[in-house]
């Protein structure tokens, strides 16, 4: 008995240390100086696969950027789409000369090898990543060109929102993710970078020395997570985050129970890949304190003092994660989504050890294919 308290007190304070202090990397963040008004070349990637619903949007949000055409690409590679995507991008490069379209061989398959095409194809050293189903700040290009001039950096992580709307799912989806983002603003502010999204990272194609190794195309997801891991690797690369509003990304939330599950799985799957040691140790403190909680629910029914230990657990998640998430809500102007704050507390310690289980025990897949 007082083995497991100990040990539950230990992790509690770990947790608690871990996400305040990515807190305050987060609250070290400033906005960079916008002196700078030159243009750096941009090849924008991205690898799409049955989005005809969303690339109209993708392409409207591109070329509607305040940054100059000539100054960006965009190189577009189909994974063997299934529906409308291919001929809708065709239509659509008939209107841009900037467009280079690129289709994945047949023997290839899966969102990394698209990748690795498109940035091979690219006639840009500075590669931005996003995904087919976002839409961007109109000053995205913009904010990411100073960072590069003001910065004098190899690889940005920018940030990523979900775009809620008024039900109660798609606004926790929304505030999970924003934890998610703020964490890895805060630890790369810290010097400590471990997560990223491929919806918004960048990076200096020759200063990598990018090949889709890098993307560890073993594994069935993170092709984000495992390009930063790469980077970091090479010790003359510097890692930064995005800073400014400009620099935002936007997504749409899944629209089901299930699907949202299958997603996160996804994302889970890869960390056991992992070989980064933050990356590890962040991964280990949040899911085995989660999963304490979850042990602390089911025996709080045979003995009070784990009702206690639940108690007092969500009291230390709730102030860490808010001082986390303040900040960064805040800094983007969404505290509204703070509403659903206490519910997504309650629901998270089983949604991520569900969601690990399903990670290791089911096949991750990209748009029905895996990788």
């Amino acid at each position: 008995m007082y083995i497991s308290l100990i040990a539950f007190g230990v992790i509690g304070l770990l947790y608690f240390f871990t996400i305040a202090l990515f807190a305050f990397g987060f609250l070290l963040k400033k906005k960079h100086s916008t002196n700078n008004t030159d243009s750096i070349p941009i090849s924008i990637v991205v690898a799409v696969r049955n989005e005809d619903r969303a690339i109209d949007l993708l392409f409207k949000s591109i070329f509607e950027q305040d940054y100059p055409l000539q100054c960006f690409e965009l190189v577009l590679v189909n994974d063997h789409s299934t529906d409308a995507t291919w001929d809708i991008a065709v239509k659509q490069a008939q209107h841009y000369s900037n467009i280079l379209l690129a289709q994945l061989p047949s023997d290839l398959a899966g969102k990394k090898q698209a990748i690795a095409l498109g940035v091979s194809l690219a006639k840009n050293d500075t590669i931005v990543l996003t995904d087919a189903d976002c839409w961007h700040s109109k000053s995205w290009l913009r904010t990411i060109s100073l960072a590069y001039k003001n910065q004098k950096v190899d690889m940005l992580i920018g940030p990523v929102m979900i775009s809620a709307g008024k039900s109660v799912f798609s606004r926790l989806q929304a505030l999970e993710h924003a934890s998610l983002t703020a964490s890895s603003i805060g630890a790369c502010a810290l010097g400590i970078p471990f997560m990223a999204s491929s919806a918004n990272l960048s990076f200096g194609k020759s200063k990598l020395g990018f090949n889709v190794q890098m993307l560890n195309p073993s594994q069935a997801s993170g092709d984000d997570v495992f390009l930063l891991h790469s980077a970091k690797r090479k010790k003359a690369v510097k890692i930064s985050y995005l800073k400014g509003e400009g620099g935002m990304v936007f997504t749409q939330p899944v629209k089901n129970i299930k699907a949202f599950f299958y997603q996160r799985a996804r994302w889970a799957s890869k960390s056991t890949g992992y070989t980064d040691f933050t990356a590890i140790t962040v991964g280990f403190i949040v899911l085995l304190f989660n999963l304490m909680l979850v042990l602390a629910m089911l025996l709080s029914f045979w003995d009070v003092i784990y009702l206690k230990l639940l108690v007092l657990g969500f009291v230390v998640k709730s102030v860490a994660d808010i001082l986390l998430l303040f900040s960064y809500l805040k800094r983007y102007h969404k505290l509204s989504l703070l509403n659903v704050f206490v519910l997504l507390q309650l629901g998270y310690p089983i949604y991520i050890v569900v969601a690990f289980g399903m990670a290791i025990f089911t096949n991750s897949t990209w748009k029905g294919r895996r990788g």
